[in-house]
C-alpha cells in the first residue's frame, strides 16, 4: 500500500522526474559534453512539425496542471478507474529507466525535434538493437504511469493524442534518416522493430536504394541510438 498523501503527489512527483531527468539533465549534459542543448522545437517551420512541437507542449502543460490540481485537491479530480499507485509508480518508473538510457546512448546525436542537415552518425548499439525507437518506447511507458497514476478522461485523451503525434513523429524522422543515411537506415530498419523487437520492421533494402546525401560530418557509428539528427526524447 502507498501512504495517501503518496497517492497523491504521485502524478506530480513523476512529472517532476519526467522535467528532470527527461529534458532538464539532458539538456544540460548535451550542452556541456557537445556545445548545444539539442532542443530543436519550432526551428522546423513545416506545419506539420510545428504543430507536433506545439501539440507536446500543450499535452505537457496539461498534465503539470492537472497533477497540480489533484495534488492540492484530489476530490477536484474525476477519476474513470482505479488502479494500484505501486502499479502506475512501477509503470512510469520504468519508462523514465528506459528513456533516460535510450536518450544516454544516443550520445551527441540526441536532439527533441529534426535539425537538417546534421549528420552525427547512425547508432544502432544498447537499445536500439532491439527497437528503432527506444526513447518513444520510454515515452509511452511513462505517459501510460501518469495515465493509471491520474486515470481520467484527460489523462486517456493526452494519451491517444500522443501517441499519434509520436507515430507522426517517428515517420518524419525516419524519412529524414532514410534521406541523410540511405542504405545503412534501410538495412538498419530492415532488421530491427520500430518500436518493440521484431515488429513494424522495414521492407529489406534492394540495389536501388537512395543514397545518403553528402556532407560533413562521420558516416555511421558505432555507438549509441537510433538517429543522427532528430529524435523527441522528452
Amino acid at each position: 500500500m502507498m501512504p495517501p498523501v503518496m497517492e497523491r503527489l504521485l502524478p506530480l512527483i513523476g512529472f517532476g522526474a519526467f522535467l528532470l531527468l527527461g529534458v532538464g539533465f539532458r539538456v544540460w549534459l548535451q550542452r556541456h559534453r557537445y556545445g548545444s542543448s539539442g532542443v530543436q522545437l519550432f526551428t522546423d517551420r513545416r506545419p506539420g512539425q510545428l504543430v507536433r512541437d506545439a501539440g507536446l507542449v500543450c499535452a505537457a502543460l496539461l498534465l503539470l496542471a492537472q497533477a497540480v490540481v489533484i495534488a492540492m485537491d484530489p476530490a477536484r479530480v474525476e477519476r474513470v478507474f482505479r488502479c494500484p499507485p505501486v502499479l502506475a509508480a512501477a509503470v512510469l518508473g520504468l519508462g523514465l529507466v528506459v528513456m533516460v538510457a535510450a536518450q544516454l546512448q544516443l550520445g551527441a546525436s540526441w536532439r527533441i525535434g529534426i535539425e537538417p542537415g546534421a549528420r552525427t552518425g547512425l547508432v544502432t548499439r544498447g537499445l536500439y538493437r532491439w527497437s528503432r525507437n527506444p526513447i518513444f518506447v520510454g515515452l509511452f511507458l511513462v505517459l501510460a504511469g501518469t495515465t493509471l497514476a491520474a486515470p481520467t478522461w484527460l489523462s486517456l485523451i493526452v494519451f491517444v493524442g500522443t501517441s499519434l503525434g509520436v507515430r507522426l513523429q517517428v515517420a518524419a524522422e525516419e524519412a529524414h534518416l532514410r534521406s541523410t543515411y540511405g542504405h545503412a537506415f534501410a538495412e538498419y530498419a530492415a532488421r530491427v522493430g520500430r518500436f518493440l523487437p521484431g515488429l513494424g520492421k522495414s521492407s529489406p533494402p534492394d540495389t536501388s536504394e537512395v543514397q545518403p546525401r553528402s556532407g560533413g560530418g562521420s558516416g555511421e557509428s558505432s555507438g549509441g541510438g537510433g538517429t543522427s539528427s532528430s529524435r523527441i526524447s522528452t
